[in-house]
């Protein structure tokens, strides 16, 4: 059982299929109606696969998701936080909003759905979670991108916190820092940057269905640069 936020996006719909390619049952939060018809156009019809309408950074609502988990499944083995926003512009240009929702869509969001899950994990025979940080906050740069960077740094420290509290109940959390990712919404933004150093989605998926399986059950509090 493995619940992959973000799972509509394009490193989700990897993390997903290499999840369900392994044999797990998926469970996915959406908040708008395309995300969930991409991903259901993507699958075949009879993947296990089950699409959550919730807002990831809303308490109650990743309560009730974990109840209805709980009630299906009665745990939770893997979590990938992939739910996550990008933006780039010097300091003195960034705007309190756009602060604000860096941390909104890559922090509070890795927080308010690992706390929501971690009942679910502690009664797995050894639950993972995996999040996702950015080279730029493991190698010190950023410039540019101090919002987005800040929030990433943010999301490395977090994990290093959750690995060391939920290590003793058998839950080993890691992330992933990826550098660009080979996306559509990256193709989109940048269209004139050179792709062949970027990092395909597969690639990140691959890693997460590691570090999410038994053959990683002693790594943990590991943030894994992934880039070339």
């Amino acid at each position: 059982m493995t619940l992959v936020t973000g799972g509509a996006g394009g490193l989700g719909l990897s993390v997903v299929q290499a999840m369900l390619d392994r044999g797990d049952r998926v469970w996915v939060p959406w908040v708008r109606s395309e995300e969930a018809e991409r991903l259901r156009d993507a699958l075949p019809p009879d993947a296990p696969i089950t699409l959550l309408e919730a807002d990831v950074t809303d308490t109650d609502r990743m309560g009730e998701v974990a109840d209805r988990i709980r009630t299906a499944a009665g745990r939770l083995d893997a979590l990938c936080n992939l739910v996550g926003g990008f933006t780039m512009a010097p300091v003195h240009e960034t705007s309190d909003a756009d602060f604000d929702r860096m941390m909104a869509l890559n922090v509070r969001s890795t927080f308010t759905v690992t706390r929501a899950t971690i009942p679910l994990l502690t009664r797995s025979a050894g639950g993972r979670v995996v999040n996702v940080a950015a080279a730029p906050a493991v190698r010190h740069g950023g410039g540019g991108m101090v919002a987005y960077t800040a929030s990433k740094g943010a999301v490395v420290a977090m994990t290093h916190a959750l690995a060391a509290e939920l290590g003793p109940k058998g839950i080993s959390v890691n992330a992933i820092a990826p550098t660009t990712i080979d996306t559509p919404a990256n193709r989109a933004a940048m269209p004139a940057a050179d792709r062949t150093r970027w990092v395909q989605p597969a690639e990140i998926a691959s890693l997460a269905s590691w570090l999410t399986s038994d053959g990683a059950r002693v790594v943990t509090g590991n943030v894994v640069l992934a880039g070339r």
